[in-house]
C-alpha cells in the first residue's frame, strides 16, 4: 500500500480531513453536485460534511485497488438505516498530495439520503 493510502486510511479512522495529503487546487467531483468542487477550502469543507454523514459506526472499506497514483476504494456504510454502497476514486501525484476524488454512490435512493444529510450539515457550517 502507498503512502499516501496510509495516511488516507489513518484519517478516515481518526474522522478527520487532513489537508495535508491534498494539493491547493484539488478537484472534488460529488454525486451531488453537477460540476467539480475545486480548492482546498471549498473540499474541505465539503469533505467534511460527508466524513459526518458518512464515516459513522457502519462504515468500513470493502474492497481495494491500487496502481502507481491512484487508487479505487469500495465503502459500506448505513445512514438512517439505509445500505450505502460507494466508491471513494482518488489520485494523487508523486508528492503524495491528493490531486482528485471522485466520489460514486448506490443505490439511486441512498443518494438522496446522503443529499438531504450533505444539505442540513454544509447549512449547519455555513
Amino acid at each position: 500500500m502507498s503512502q499516501f493510502l496510509n495516511h488516507w486510511h489513518r484519517s478516515i479512522e481518526d474522522r478527520i480531513v487532513d489537508t495535508s495529503i491534498m494539493i491547493n487546487k484539488v478537484e472534488f467531483n460529488s454525486p451531488l453536485v453537477y460540476r467539480p468542487i475545486v480548492g482546498i477550502e471549498m473540499v474541505t469543507k465539503y469533505l467534511t460534511a460527508a466524513n459526518e454523514v458518512l464515516n459513522n459506526s457502519h462504515f468500513r472499506y470493502t474492497s481495494e485497488f491500487e496502481d502507481e497514483n491512484r487508487a479505487c476504494l469500495v465503502f459500506e456504510t448505513k445512514i438512517d438505516d439505509m445500505e450505502v454502497t460507494g466508491i471513494d476514486l482518488i489520485e494523487w501525484n508523486g508528492e503524495d498530495k491528493m490531486t482528485k476524488l471522485s466520489v460514486f454512490i448506490r443505490p439511486f435512493s441512498a443518494i438522496t439520503k446522503v443529499g438531504e444529510h450533505m444539505s442540513k450539515k454544509l447549512s449547519e457550517m455555513a
